[in-house]
């Protein structure tokens, strides 16, 4: 199996791992922030689906500005967790479609216009999606102390039968 064939399977394996854990924040968790240095619910699910947005970009550009992300409309979690989805379909579509040459071309990563990490396209979209992962670990911990259910994510939880 090829790094590009892995990052397709991944995603097809983390897509629904992450649309549980979206389906299982409760409602009122929009503006919940477990510590003073913490991101907001309604942060992190904007944050995913940013990050989200950034992997056609970059699949299809070799690069993208982090920096943009204060300028992204806001909508429900649903909605969000909605667009992340198709984001992440479409990055996994046009991963099938690029040749070995163009998942191995070089890629920037940039905020506000500068360069903050340099790389494959391959690597920087692995780094993508495991960024990703991490901000679900953070929304995830919002779950439970606001009365909801955490989901399985890799393995059965706590409030899970999974």
């Amino acid at each position: 199996m090829t790094d590009k064939e892995f990052f397709q399977k991944t995603i097809e394996d983390e897509v629904p791992r992450f649309d549980r854990v979206f389906k299982a924040v409760p409602n009122k968790l929009k503006d919940s922030r477990a510590h003073p240095k913490n991101q907001r619910v309604e942060e992190i699910v904007k944050t995913l689906a940013f990050d989200s947005m950034s992997m056609p970009i970059l699949l299809e550009t070799a690069e993208f500005d982090f920096g943009e992300e204060s300028s992204m409309d806001s909508g429900t979690t649903s909605e969000m967790a909605m667009m992340f989805k198709e984001n992440l379909e479409n990055a996994k579509e046009m991963v099938s479609k690029m040749s070995e040459e163009e998942w191995d071309k070089p890629a920037k990563l940039m905020m506000n216009g500068k360069v903050m990490w340099e790389a494959t396209v391959g690597a920087a979209i692995w780094g993508t999606l495991f960024d990703m992962i991490h901000h679900r670990g953070q929304l995830s911990t919002h779950i439970r102390p606001q009365g909801g259910k955490v989901p399985s994510i890799y393995g059965p939880s706590g409030d899970s039968k999974m």
